[in-house]
């Protein structure tokens, strides 16, 4: 289950059954169940497919022995404040690249 944050700070489930750990995405998943699983939402298709792959080479990049330590990307992002879901996704990159570079986040 993936769940975003709306602009109230309520969770919403966005439900994939085929979606274990990221990157774990049936490759079969056919267009109707993903169109079910985006319901709802104002994600399109295309860049579901577009951000699913590219979750899932981030995830090809850790060595497999390495994997198995890591939170999948949905697990990180439900933990993350309720507070944040006011803002864009470039901004919460922006923020915590200031806190890397700043030694607020440690590596």
């Amino acid at each position: 289950m993936v769940q975003e944050i709306d602009m109230g700070g309520c969770l919403t489930n966005l439900y994939m059954p085929q979606m274990g750990r990221a990157g774990e995405v049936g490759r079969k998943m056919s267009a109707k169940s993903m169109k079910t699983a985006l319901k709802g939402t104002s994600i399109e298709e295309k860049d579901a497919k577009e951000i699913i792959s590219g979750v899932q080479a981030m995830y090809d990049k850790i060595p497999g022995f390495i994997r198995p330590m890591l939170p999948s990307l949905p697990d990180i992002l439900k933990r993350i404040p309720s507070s944040a879901g006011k803002y864009s996704l470039n901004e919460i990159i922006q923020l915590l690249d200031w806190a890397y570079d700043n030694g607020q986040l440690k590596r």
